[in-house]
């Protein structure tokens, strides 16, 4: 089977507000798949089913093989999904060293080999540096750079990233597309929520377009960007993506 991640019918209801509504894709063993929408097009929705953070009303989820619609977060996460979140979840209080070892403690209980493991980690991700610091001194782009290392500690198969890119100078996204692909080239399929089209052009094989809670188009980049509808939708249909 090539797909690593099939979806199926996804749809999330929140007491009446549909947010996420007959969602059907799959990511391919290896691939970058781009996420993208306007503003409230239900882009967390449909990562936090993924990830467990909560469970679909109706459809399903296939992850390697095994069917994780039910599972909870830190199941899913040991099965060989990592996540990073939109707002930085790290924790202050600890060194950067000792927030990636959090991480690398999923992947293994053994704490020697946890602790080489956030090492190489860290060292792939270009937090070698700053491995003994705070994390409360890091600035935006190394929170952004932390919060990718942390999921990547968790050996994870594929990758969710959310929103990796916000905030981020033109030459930290640079930097961010460069950790992203040679993520990729280690064999971790990603799947990524957006803004900058110009990153999700470079990096993406495949993009999901979602509006309204629902699948808009998805296609290559070059398909999606010439595609009518969603041109209308997102890309010149007046919408802030948020």
């Amino acid at each position: 089977m090539n797909s690593i991640l099939q979806v199926n019918d996804a749809t999330k209801k929140f007491s009446g507000l549909m947010a996420n509504e007959g969602i059907t894709f799959h990511v391919d063993r290896g691939e970058i798949v781009g996420v993208v929408g306007p503003n409230g097009a239900g882009k967390t929705t449909l990562f936090n089913s993924l990830s467990g953070v909560h469970q679909l009303t109706r459809g399903s989820i296939i992850f390697d093989g095994t069917d994780i619609t039910k599972l909870n977060s830190h199941k899913i996460c040991k099965l060989g999904i990592g996540r990073t979140f939109q707002i930085p979840q790290a924790i202050v209080t600890l060194t950067v060293e000792e927030n990636v070892l959090i991480g690398a403690l999923c992947h293994t209980n053994n704490m020697k080999e946890a602790r080489q493991h956030a090492d190489e980690t860290i060292e792939v991700c270009g937090l070698a540096a700053l491995a003994k610091k705070p994390a409360s001194i890091l600035n935006v782009a190394q929170k952004k750079r932390l919060e990718i290392a942390r999921a990547y500690a968790t050996d994870p198969k594929l990758l969710l990233l959310d929103e990796t890119m916000a905030g981020l100078t033109a030459t930290e996204r640079v930097e961010s597309v460069k950790l992203i692909e040679k993520i990729n080239a280690k064999g971790v399929s990603i799947l990524m929520i957006e803004h900058n089209m110009d990153v999700v052009m470079r990096v993406s094989n495949r993009v999901i377009v979602l509006d309204a809670g629902k699948v808009l188009a998805i296609g290559t980049p070059e398909e999606v960007t010439s595609n009518e509808a969603v041109i209308n939708a997102y890309l010149g249909g007046g919408k802030k993506d948020a």
